[in-house]
């Protein structure tokens, strides 16, 4: 993925996908990349990427983004 920059990652599917859904959804393009192992589904994280140009506007609506959830 040439001049793509990760902006998140996280090893619970559900919150990479809920943070690649906000950013389609303010029309920043995301792909994620799942890094997680398949034999040990607990090792390993999901990364979300975007175009290097929109890595600012990315990361800046990543952090208005609260997430209430207990980690592991």
């Amino acid at each position: 993925m040439q001049d793509w920059k990760k902006v998140f990652s996280s090893q619970q599917l559900a919150v990479a996908s809920m943070v690649m859904g906000i950013l389609n959804e303010n029309e920043i393009p995301a792909k994620s990349m799942n890094k997680k192992d398949s034999s040990y589904v607990f090792l390993g994280e999901i990364e979300i990427y975007v175009p290097a140009n929109l890595y600012e506007a990315a990361v800046n609506l990543i952090n208005t983004l609260q997430f209430s959830y207990a980690s592991n």
